[in-house]
């Protein structure tokens, strides 16, 4: 195991100075394994659980019959992580609520910064969707809206542990949405704070934009104290 533990850290020390001097870039090919293996004095199995740790981790993507190459998958990572953190009882859907919470708060502000008409346009037209839909619609809709909000901050951090806390409580979060908008006054609440959220984005209102973020987080906890 420390024999292993030493191999995948060469691998690594080998990847880090690739990309820092240029040698290695996003989307490029590593040498072979068996290259790989002579250049650091390891055996070509190290070489090989190395990659599949790497790849596992999302930093590196293999292709049968192509090889081993760069990636940046930190998504795969990050829910990884979560998931696992949450199995050893280390957090809970509480703290990853109040991560989501600041991070959905940062990725509007940001968003209000650099949505275009059209994309304001586009999310005034999905919460008036909202508004008339199946309460299955309105979930697939909620979280529509808030990945696209994420997108439009143009942080890929932002999207990558959006995108990474969202896998983790998907089902978690779906239900809990279901829950929400067949309650006629919570779903009532979380319209309107949808509504708002789009509104003031529309307007760049930044002020307005954070009341309307916690207002919506406010009742998608209450929500989930229900819940659990």
């Amino acid at each position: 195991m420390a024999e292993q533990a030493k191999s995948y850290e060469r691998v690594l020390t080998y990847l880090e100075d690739a990309l820092r001097t240029g040698e290695l870039s996003l989307g490029q090919a590593l040498p072979p394994e068996r290259d790989l293996a002579e250049q650091l004095g390891i055996s070509r199995n190290s070489v090989r659980e190395a990659v599949r740790l790497l790849e596992h981790m999302g930093f590196v993507i293999s292709s049968q019959g192509s090889g081993n190459f760069i990636s940046c998958n930190i998504q795969r990572n990050l829910k990884d992580s979560f998931e696992l953190l949450m199995l050893l009882q280390r957090i809970d859907y509480h703290q990853l609520a109040d991560l989501r919470t600041g991070l959905e708060l940062q990725a509007a502000l940001l968003a209000a910064e650099r949505i275009t008409d059209v994309q304001a346009e586009e999310l005034i037209a999905l919460v008036r969707e909202m508004a008339s839909c199946s309460s299955e619609r309105a979930a697939h809709l909620d979280k529509q809206l808030h990945d696209t909000i994420a997108s439009i901050s143009g942080n890929e951090l932002i999207i990558q542990i959006h995108r990474a806390l969202s896998s983790t409580i998907d089902q978690f979060i779906t239900d809990m949405r279901r829950r929400i908008l067949l309650n006629f006054q919570t779903g009532g609440q979380l319209q309107y704070a949808h509504e708002q959220i789009v509104d003031a984005l529309a307007r760049r209102d930044k002020l307005q934009l954070t009341l309307a973020i916690n207002h919506h987080f406010n009742v998608v906890n209450e929500g989930m104290e229900r819940t659990l």
